[in-house]
């Protein structure tokens, strides 16, 4: 197969950037924070985002470009590997959905060290999302100000890019697909749209999340009540046919009381787990520094870590231990992730965190994460899942 003159130069330009990474990435130098990080935000956060993804398309497209990714990147250990959900995860670190909306590079994040990435959120209805700009860095703060509007293909396109996926080469780690209401459905009638995302979509995830909570899009948020909740979960669960592991992905806002319907409802229709948590609409709490801070949309980075933990530790002293916790917010180092650990999460996940930090800070989460074990003498990583749950009081 012959390379037409744009995919040669597109080849040599990665062949000279991975020389570069490999040289700078042994000499353990900062290369993305130091010279591609700070290109990179001179753009506009999409603008980055789309180049970002175009060039990182070839790893998706070609089975020996993408082991090579993988050779850089990739760190493996024994007591980072779990059972979870009767699926085998490499490792506890995971991207959250929001990242890869459109499924672009299900096969791509693998090489990075991801354990298992979680691409949308997917609607049944193919929607732009809100006009441009949508998003704001605030690097100040460490955040991220996310006014997408759930922007993705649909259903039937995003099922169809997974199916072609599927037939290029084989994927090597865990794939969830976030599942989301469409904006134009009424949320009496969200119940029949998630049934039928669910419907084409859930063959090609080994798991499924039912997103329940998006702060910028109207109303949204107000599917995690109890008595909207509970027909999505029915109609789902009498379909789940082939028992597909399903996870509720929940905001960052929520009170003891809206939480404690949830967690009923997980046991009551024994669900797989629950993400927590998803981006912050209520603003009152925090104390903004960078230019952007008073743009829309919801908060996504350190800033919500806090409060993550506190709801992470929650919902685990509440699980009896009958079904496991995502936890994601504001995850950027090791220690983030072992925080979240400590707090009951068994897997984690990172979106905003692994913008700012690049494409090595997965492996050196990984890397590090053995040592933090070793440190507190533990020789796996589910030792440590809800050590220091009652360390933190939610309020």
């Amino acid at each position: 197969m012959f390379l037409d003159r744009s995919s040669a130069l597109d080849l040599l330009i990665l062949g000279k950037i991975a020389k570069l990474w490999k040289r700078n990435f042994n000499r353990k130098m900062k290369f993305y924070e130091k010279i591609i990080r700070p290109i990179l935000f001179l753009l506009d956060p999409e603008t980055a985002h789309i180049f970002t993804f175009k060039m990182l398309a070839i790893f998706d497209r070609v089975a020996f470009l993408n082991k090579l990714l993988a050779s850089f990147f990739n760190f493996s250990d024994p007591s980072l590997k779990q059972k979870v959900f009767g699926l085998n995860f490499e490792n506890p670190i995971g991207l959250a959905a929001g990242m890869d909306k459109k499924a672009d590079l299900t096969l791509t994040w693998s090489a990075f060290n991801f354990g298992f990435a979680e691409c949308g959120s997917i609607t049944y209805q193919p929607q732009p999302g809100n006009t441009r700009p949508r998003l704001w860095r605030l690097p100040q703060d460490q955040a991220i100000l996310v006014h997408h509007g759930l922007g993705n293909l649909g259903a039937q396109a995003s099922a169809k890019k997974l199916a072609q996926a599927k037939n290029r080469f084989k994927r090597n780690n865990i794939l969830s697909l976030s599942i989301a209401k469409s904006n134009e459905v009424s949320m009496e009638e969200a119940a029949e749209d998630y049934t039928k995302s669910f419907q084409l979509l859930a063959e090609y995830a080994d798991f499924i999340t039912i997103n329940l909570s998006c702060p910028n899009v109207k109303n949204f948020c107000g599917l995690q009540n109890k008595t909207l909740l509970e027909p999505i979960l029915i109609k789902i669960t009498n379909i789940n046919t082939h028992q597909k592991p399903l996870c509720l992905k929940i905001g960052n806002d929520l009170t003891k009381n809206e939480l404690d319907d949830i967690i009923f409802l997980v046991k009551k229709y024994n669900l797989a787990g629950i993400i927590a948590t998803n981006s912050a609409k209520d603003r009152s709490r925090f104390n903004f520094k960078s230019k952007n801070k008073d743009k829309p949309g919801g908060v996504s980075g350190k800033p919500i870590a806090q409060r993550a933990n506190e709801i992470i530790a929650y919902l685990y002293k509440h699980s009896e231990n009958k079904f496991k916790i995502i936890g994601l917010g504001g995850v950027f180092t090791d220690t983030d992730a072992y925080k979240k650990i400590k707090a009951g999460a068994t897997l984690v996940q990172l979106a905003t965190g692994f913008i700012y930090g690049g494409p090595a800070s997965i492996k050196n989460i990984n890397q590090e994460l053995v040592k933090l074990l070793q440190a507190d003498k533990l020789t796996h990583i589910n030792q440590a899942i809800g050590l220091e749950a009652n360390n933190y009081h939610l309020f």
